[in-house]
């Protein structure tokens, strides 16, 4: 409104109307106006002229006042309104400003802790399981380890008295598989993490079946010591990781789910290693240098009748040390498929060393030898897993080569035979060849339950080994010819990460000499991962 009156006054003012508003007066205009020009006024007109003048004065004080007071009520509004708010206005108080947020505060997985005021996280895993075993013949030890079946040797001689290898009806129960570990994590400003995982479990004391066997004997003892022990520690920066961890010769994914620690495979070796993984897609290189052993078979120097006549001598016993001068070097080939479908193919080279310091000779003559023999051994790894339907899928693979027992679990121990008996320095020290076969399914019927089945075979190039030495004691069994496997298992899992299985396994043990090492063990066992 406001504005509508001031543009009317506008247009309806004069030159004159305008000036006498700005404060020229009419007798000054009258002046000037007589002493330059004559009167060209006349009094009537010069009145009505003050007359309009005061009107327009009038309207325009009218204005002036209109706008001043609407300026007041605006003023009065928007005090009014201040005042409202800060009356209605929760108060703020200093818990409830958040912390002001770093601009390189790392953000980490679901489960980590972060560590404060670094960058680095921590999670706690680990399981608890345990163990129930039933064993209906011969001892199948706490974890199965076919190649530390007992034979039975009580076959050779019938008068034997009772040894612990007759034992039957065995039960075991252990956790010794809970694990505890500790996932690292550090974020860094390059974009690569650095992350580390440790990890142990309790199987350091374990019993291996009976008394009676081959290698290691067995302790009742053990069945009830719990010894922590080292599964992984290992680091990792981009695609190197250096530690201790699961051989770079394996494909992980071709492991079958057992209830039992090795499975059908054996379990998979765990070495101190450096490795190096580059990723092209879903197709990865790994190169390795990995922590080297001779693990041999050798034979007594003066067996006895609760000894067999050999012994495996991963450990550098009976004078002989293992003298390595290099690590085992591998080289593994991946290829992972989109739909959870994987292929490995796996190459290791073994340089096996050892110095014997072992007698040579049983008369006057005899001798230190002190020598070190060489052997060159090798191995390849094809695996594979295979999905079909949903989250079911086959599993299997094929290892061959020579020398490779460090890394066959059930074989380990048995990459060479060390005779320092034989009568020629080339008889002396000799690769085993090894051949592995294993197959596997796994069948989910539905995300609770899935039913595993496989079969394993390992064969040991030992039959020719075995007869250049002539056999003169009954105790003397010969060197481990065949392995066989079979399991098959029902797993139960009702929650996320709590899982009930029952599994069946049978093992099968075979010497160059017939003997023969069986047992059917039956296993429960209830796991919660954390």
């Amino acid at each position: 409104m406001t504005i509508v009156l001031v543009s009317e006054l506008w247009k309806n003012m004069t030159k004159t109307k305008i000036l006498l508003m700005l404060g020229v007066s009419l007798t000054t205009l009258m002046a000037e106006n007589d002493a330059s020009n004559p009167p060209a006024i006349s009094a009537s007109e010069i009145a009505a002229m003050q007359k309009q003048i005061a009107d327009l004065q009038k309207q325009l004080a009218a204005v002036v006042k209109q706008m001043n007071e609407a300026k007041v009520k605006a003023t009065q509004k928007t005090e009014h309104k201040v005042v409202k708010e800060q009356h209605t206005a929760t108060p703020i108080v200093a818990s409830d400003i958040p912390p002001p947020k770093k601009e390189d505060s790392p953000q980490f997985d679901k489960g980590y802790i972060a560590v404060p005021g670094t960058t680095s996280a921590i999670k706690i895993s680990g399981m608890i399981k345990l163990d129930m075993i039933r064993d209906s013949r011969a001892h199948t030890s706490e974890q199965t380890s076919v190649g530390r079946l007992p034979y039975a040797l009580q076959m050779r001689n019938p008068n034997l008295p009772n040894t612990p290898i007759s034992w039957k009806d065995h039960y075991y129960l252990h956790a010794k598989q809970s694990r505890l570990g500790f996932n690292i994590i550090t974020k860094n400003k390059a974009g690569s993490d650095i992350k580390a995982f440790v990890e142990g479990d309790f199987f350091g004391a374990t019993q291996w079946g009976d008394m009676f066997v081959n290698g290691p004997g067995g302790n009742t003892q053990n069945s009830t010591t719990y010894t922590f022990r080292l599964r992984h520690a290992i680091l990792a920066y981009g695609g190197l990781e250096a530690g201790h961890t699961a051989t770079t010769f394996h494909l992980d994914e071709a492991l079958l789910p057992s209830v039992d620690l090795n499975g059908i495979t054996g379990g998979y070796n765990r070495h101190a290693l450096i490795r190096y993984t580059h990723k092209f897609g879903n197709f990865s290189v790994s190169t390795a240098a990995e922590h080297c052993r001779a693990d041999y078979i050798t034979y007594t120097q003066t067996p006895a009748a609760t000894n067999p006549n050999y012994a495996y001598n991963p450990q550098d016993s009976l004078g002989s040390l293992s003298k390595q001068e290099r690590p085992d070097l591998i080289l593994r080939l991946k290829y992972n498929f989109d739909n959870g479908s994987a292929v490995g193919l796996g190459v290791v080279n073994r340089d096996l060393r050892i110095k014997n310091n072992s007698v040579i000779g049983n008369n006057a003559q005899s001798t230190v030898d002190g020598r070190t023999y060489i052997l060159n051994a090798w191995g390849v790894n094809l695996a594979a897993k295979i999905m079909t339907f949903g989250s079911s899928y086959f599993t299997g693979g094929i290892i061959t080569g020579k020398g490779i027992g460090w890394y066959i679990a059930d074989a380990n121990g048995r990459s060479a035979l060390f005779n320092p008996a034989a009568a020629t320095e080339g008889e002396r020290y000799k690769p085993i060849e090894m051949n592995m076969f294993w197959a596997g399914y796994c069948h989910s019927w539905c995300p609770q339950w899935q039913t595993n089945i496989g079969l394993a075979r390992i064969n040991l190039g030992t039959q020719d080994l075995s007869n250049a030495r002539k056999v003169t004691q009954w105790f003397e069994p010969g060197l481990d010819r065949t392995y066989n496997k079979f399991l098959i298992n029902t797993m139960y899992m009702p929650e996320e990460n709590l899982k009930f299985g029952l599994e069946y396994f049978v093992l099968e043990r075979k010497s160059t000499l017939g003997y023969l090492g069986l047992g059917h063990r039956l296993q429960f066992g209830a796991s919660y991962n954390f």
